[in-house]
């Protein structure tokens, strides 16, 4: 990629550009902050590690997006507005109005946890909904594949694991595999619902964020379609419309190219509708 913007240059926002540089996913990074000389100092020091990580990546600190020369290939959403109040959905929009000069036709990335009222918001306020989407349900997914790795004694790169829902409260796991094989069918039964309960409702730290959004950007820039589960809002999959849901999605170049719909079992289905049912009383 050519360009990668971040917005926001808090401890989230360092913490992606730094894994964008150590990858070099992009020939240069924006961190951009109101507060610009925060984001010159912490663009200066992840510059200033490139020879040290053996990254060529420019990182360059903005205070805004104005004036650019070229349009990013995707901007990241690293600090989002404020979600505790009932202005979300128009601090959402205002949000999208402001960044969509920049925006281009690139995939717009909702790295912070709680980001479904931004997704919603973002697609209400005219951006296809097929280039919004949020990548924390990867980090809730990696945290479950490392706490999982501990209770088997096997290493979290064997383990494979999908969440749907709303994450981390409300969440959904079809399928959890270690080394191919089903974990309830090889292991002692309820070992993955038991593992799941012990996340359910811990908040995700910068740095787990910050990784699941890297892998997010760099499955976008593949040549193939990577199937992920991000979070994506809902139109007509799995009965719902209209609202965002951790889901499993193809993602391509330009975006979510399909969400893949799976098969739940009866106790999956259960769990899938407290989500879709928490959602919608959020939104009430």
């Amino acid at each position: 990629m050519g360009t990668i913007a971040i917005v926001g240059a808090g401890e989230l926002g360092a913490a992606i550009a730094r894994r964008l540089a150590d990858r070099d996913l992009a020939g240069r990074v924006l961190l951009v902050d109101a507060d610009e000389s925060r984001a010159r100092g912490k663009a200066l020091d992840i510059r200033q590690a490139g020879p040290v990580t053996g990254s060529d990546t420019v990182v360059e600190g903005r205070g805004h997006l104005d004036g650019l020369d070229c349009q990013p290939d995707v901007v990241i959403v690293a600090e989002p507005p404020n979600l505790a109040d009932a202005a979300v959905p128009s601090r959402a929009a205002d949000l999208v109005r402001r960044l969509r000069p920049a925006l281009g036709r690139g995939p717009l990335v909702f790295a912070a946890s709680d980001a479904a009222w931004l997704v919603e918001g973002a697609v209400a306020a005219g951006l296809p909904r097929g280039s919004v989407l949020g990548s924390a349900p990867l980090a809730f997914a990696s945290a479950f594949r490392h706490r999982l790795a501990r209770e088997l004694d096997v290493r979290a790169t064997d383990v494979t694991a999908m969440v749907l829902g709303l994450p981390p409260d409300h969440v959904v796991l079809p399928l959890a595999a270690v080394g191919g094989l089903p974990v309830e069918a090889v292991w002692a039964g309820g070992t993955s619902r038991r593992v799941l309960g012990r996340l359910r409702g811990r908040p995700l730290g910068p740095f787990a964020l910050a990784a699941a959004a890297a892998h997010v950007v760099a499955a976008l820039a593949r040549p193939r379609p990577a199937t992920l589960p991000i979070l994506a809002l809902l139109d007509g999959e799995y009965g719902c419309k209209g609202i965002a849901l951790a889901v499993p999605a193809r993602l391509g170049a330009g975006g979510i190219e399909s969400v893949l719909e799976l098969a739940l079992d009866p106790v999956d289905r259960v769990a899938f509708g407290n989500a879709v049912e928490a959602r919608h009383a959020a939104r009430a």
